[in-house]
């Protein structure tokens, strides 16, 4: 489960998306008592909801919350269970998603994976937001001229937009893996991912064979010295489209994926999962809080924060 504390790890890299997911029985007439995702509390962090996949049911609604905005009672009766919806779903202050069951009958083992986008916002994306500036920050930002970019709509830069002129793709794999889980409870190792030298690695996409409901097998990511950092339950993926989740989880160190089940499945469980090497720039040192303002030459790591770069 995505929590606020998780959200404020993700953001020590700048821009990351956690990917999880949920099954279970969807309540006659009422919402899911612990919602899929409820994130309250993470501010100064931007957080976006996006990539709903959900199994199409028409005993099955969604309700969502981002902010002061709201989906009321979306039926999933025409969702297809193999694609996921464009949503995107930005917050600052509030981030709510829940299913909700409209008829007299329960829904049982009912699945649905997501991702969420956690930035930690530079000052063009505090003065687009409408968010208090420190001292300092007024001061970049008026000698840098942010005030007027903001309003002439070229800043803040999309996430997508930031991704792919920032992380600079030296080298891009997909790996799959077959685990034996013989005994429950116990962790076993899927890979550890290494970067080379003057890299990060990005993992961007993880899939699963689906299990049995009972048997809970778990895929679990850690990166660095976040150890857990996410944590997605497999019996809400496949390995065919739709059963992906989508992620951005970079590691200046390592990544290393485990899996456990709460009952052995007693087979191979298999697994799927791509990441990226990028080029360590200094760009991104700046990002990530590697290095200080007089250890970078020129102007970069000022503009890195004000969110020009």
């Amino acid at each position: 489960m995505i929590t606020e504390a998780l959200v404020r790890q993700a953001g020590r890299y700048g821009i990351e998306r956690i990917p999880d997911s949920w099954y279970g029985t969807v309540p006659a007439f009422a919402e899911v008592a612990t919602p899929v995702l409820d994130l309250r509390r993470f501010s100064p962090y931007l957080t976006t909801l996006t990539d709903i996949q959900l199994t199409a049911n028409a005993l099955v609604a969604v309700r969502a919350r981002y902010d002061g905005s709201r989906v009321n009672d979306e039926n999933t009766a025409a969702m297809l269970s193999v694609l996921q919806g464009a949503w995107r779903l930005p917050a600052k202050e509030y981030l709510y998603y829940n299913l909700l069951g409209v008829t007299a009958a329960a829904v049982p083992a009912y699945t649905t994976h997501f991702s969420v986008w956690v930035k930690k916002p530079t000052i063009a994306d505090k003065i687009f937001q409408g968010m208090k500036l420190e001292a300092d920050e007024k001061a970049l930002a008026d000698s840098l001229g942010v005030y007027n970019t903001v309003e002439k709509g070229l800043l803040p830069l999309s996430i997508e937009q930031q991704i792919g002129r920032e992380y600079i793709v030296t080298g891009e794999e997909t790996h799959a893996r077959a685990v034996t889980l013989a005994v429950a409870g116990t962790v076993y190792p899927i890979e550890n991912i290494y970067p080379r030298q003057d890299e990060i690695v990005v993992l961007t996409r993880v899939a699963a064979s689906t299990c049995l409901i009972n048997e809970d097998v778990r895929l679990t990511v850690a990166r660095d010295d976040d150890s857990p950092y996410a944590d997605v339950r497999t019996f809400a993926l496949s390995l065919i489209t739709g059963g992906e989740v989508n992620c951005f989880i970079p590691a200046t160190k390592e990544i290393r994926l485990t899996t456990t089940c709460t009952v052995a499945p007693g087979g191979a469980q298999l697994y799927r999962y791509t990441f990226q090497r990028i080029k360590l720039t200094n760009l991104l040192r700046c990002r990530f809080g590697l290095v200080t303002a007089d250890e970078i030459p020129g102007d970069t790591w000022e503009k890195c924060k004000a969110g020009i770069l």
